[in-house]
């Protein structure tokens, strides 16, 4: 039967007072890395591809070669394949550069392609639960303890949480967040190395806005 009014209108669900937001360590990253070509040379561009970018995987697994620009150095983050919904151009780093141009030569692909192809349908992007899939084989062999929510917005998070101390707003633009709030309660997490500094370096005071 249909309701005619939300029943849980106007009811504010408890949230959980520790939710669980891990942060993928630069050590844990580079061991994934070194199996990934084990279970599938995509799993190591997107590896790479994840911890350079920072984006989700919604957008980098949607990537497609028009979106690099190899002259310019920059990738183009479509409004449709991302979560906020608005298009960006962003730098990219030397090691996603190079994995992609490495990624370009070996499946000789241009254009509207994508840059993850589905391994049955070269025409079609990887289905997402694919990655999950490789990601999860890849902690199997490393035998890397994972938390059930150590995946890839482990990888924004690291990403996020390594770019603490620049401003704010340029995080937010270069990582594809729209909520300032959103970025600094669930993605830049403390760590002890900067807590330490806080507390025994005051004088070094580090730029925000």
């Amino acid at each position: 039967r249909l309701l005619k009014e939300n029943p849980l209108h106007g009811v504010r669900l408890p949230r959980e007072k520790n939710p669980k937001r891990p942060v993928m360590l630069h050590d844990v990253y580079l061991r994934l890395l070194a199996v990934a070509d084990q279970i599938h040379p995509l799993l190591k561009l997107a590896l790479i591809v994840a911890e350079g970018t920072g984006r989700r995987i919604s957008a980098w697994c949607n990537l497609r070669w028009d979106d690099v620009d190899f002259q310019n150095g920059t990738v183009r983050w479509r409004a449709e394949t991302d979560k906020t919904g608005f298009e960006q151009v962003v730098p990219m780093t030397e090691p996603v550069k190079d994995a992609l141009a490495a990624a370009r030569r070996a499946q000789g692909a241009i254009g509207n392609t994508p840059v993850f192809r589905a391994p049955k349908n070269p025409t079609k992007p990887c289905n997402r639960h694919l990655f999950d899939d490789w990601l999860r084989k890849a902690y199997e062999i490393t035998e890397i303890p994972r938390e059930k929510w150590t995946m890839w917005h482990s990888i924004r998070r690291k990403w996020a949480t390594e770019r603490k101390g620049y401003p704010v707003r340029d995080v937010m633009e270069a990582g594809g967040w729209k909520n300032e709030e959103t970025l600094l309660r669930s993605y830049q997490q403390p760590d002890a190395e900067t807590v330490k500094r806080v507390v025994l370096h005051p004088t070094q005071r580090i730029v925000s806005c």
